[in-house]
């Protein structure tokens, strides 16, 4: 047996966040909000892409985990925080985020 101590990076998004993840990404296709979502990596860290419009796609936001804060964060496509907290908080207030740049009516109205 080795004495090697294998050591993972802290706070990284795990399989069953990952998956979540990807469903939401679905959840939000599903209502018009974006087109398509695909991960990424930033210095080292997994990101979790959404993407707008047609022949002219833009990325919508950026999801990730901050490593010291331990808080998943969500950003918009200039990289400015929309959100950040457990990673229920920060897709229910994408939810609202996506519903309101897509110029679909709100939810109720």
């Amino acid at each position: 047996m080795s004495d090697d101590i294998i050591r993972l990076a802290e706070n990284l998004i795990g399989p069953a966040d990952h998956r979540r993840l990807e469903s939401y990404g679905a959840h939000v296709i599903q209502h018009g909000w974006a087109t398509r979502y695909a991960w990424s990596e930033e210095d080292g860290d997994p990101r979790f892409d959404i993407f707008r419009g047609g022949p002219v796609e833009e990325r919508a936001v950026r999801v990730g985990r901050h490593r010291v804060q331990d808080a998943f964060f969500a950003e918009d496509a200039a990289g400015q925080q929309i959100v950040a907290g457990p990673l229920d908080h920060v897709m229910a207030e994408l939810d609202v985020y996506l519903e309101q740049r897509s110029g679909h009516t709100p939810h109720g109205a």
